[in-house]
């Protein structure tokens, strides 16, 4: 039978789940976050549930408050996501930079190209 705090965590990483795959279906999380999301998603429903082997692992490394061996998980957990969430935004913000430098150069082109069409009157 499921502890009260258990219970909690499985309802809470439902609700969240439904609210992600909820945004994948209507395509407001784009194709490379969706997995992450997913899985931080979940994640809680399975170590709220799975909790004996989550105590045991918290005895061993010598942890005397056991749920603060989920909290060190969880912030981890976090710290990968807002790593990940970074290296997306990096990768998206050289692109846009490229982009920009390409679309600038092309109006250059064009702009050029114009004034040798005008005539000189």
């Amino acid at each position: 039978m499921l502890e009260l705090y258990q219970w909690v965590a499985v309802v809470a990483s439902g609700a969240a789940t439904f609210l992600v795959v909820e945004l994948i279906r209507r395509r407001r999380i784009q194709h490379v976050l969706w997995l992450p999301w997913l899985f931080a998603a979940l994640v809680p429903a399975v170590l709220g549930v799975w909790i004996r082997p989550w105590a045991k692992l918290a005895r061993f490394l010598g942890i005397l408050y056991q749920p603060l061996l989920l909290v060190a998980l969880a912030s981890l957990l976090s710290f990968a996501m807002l790593l990940y969430l970074s290296v997306v935004v990096s990768s998206l913000i050289r692109k846009n930079l490229v982009l920009a430098q390409e679309l600038a150069l092309l109006r250059s082109r064009f702009d050029e190209a114009n004034r040798r069409r005008e005539p000189t009157g």
